[in-house]
């Protein structure tokens, strides 16, 4: 197994718990042999390791788990976020910051402004013809009047074959 800076890190404390495979504890035994970085790192963990190994159990003061159950309690509940508040602004509105209420609000506008004028210029010719009115020409109702002069049995004929 090759083995690289990335690669390295990415399994540096499974090696120095001893919990990575040994194919790749050799790789990386490889690896750090020829890389002062990566022999740095390891040294520098392997070293806080033994020190807090070899630091004495502190005890727990008696009484913590209830005090931090009665600090926990006191604290305040999370709101559930609800999409609708009856009487006023959503929640998850309020809860956005000043500039990206003010970007969605714009971004809505300019869409609802954008969607009227494509609309609009949509129907400014009139009506569009129903579908029986349509002609039965492939080459008209599908605006391909420049294929029809495509030699047989190409490929633009065959496109014009399955249309129809």
């Amino acid at each position: 197994m090759r083995m690289d800076c990335t690669r390295f890190a990415k399994h540096i404390h499974a090696y120095v718990d001893n919990a990575a495979p040994p194919e790749i504890r050799a790789a990386m035994q490889a690896h750090a042999a020829s890389c002062p970085a990566c022999r740095g790192e390891l040294e520098a963990l392997a070293q806080l390791e033994s020190i807090l190994r070899s630091a004495p159990d502190a005890p727990v003061p008696q009484g913590f788990a209830a005090r931090v159950m009665a600090r926990a309690a006191t604290q305040k509940a999370p709101r559930k976020l609800s999409i609708l508040a009856w009487g006023g602004t959503p929640e998850w509105w309020q809860e956005l910051p000043g500039p990206a209420r003010a970007a969605a609000a714009a971004i809505l506008v300019f869409g609802l402004a954008l969607g009227g004028v494509m609309g609009w210029d949509a129907n400014r010719n009139g009506p569009k013809a129903s579908p029986a009115a349509a002609p039965s020409d492939a080459l008209a109702a599908y605006n391909l009047d420049y294929l029809a002069e495509a030699p047989a049995g190409s490929l633009a004929q065959v496109a014009l074959a399955l249309n129809e």
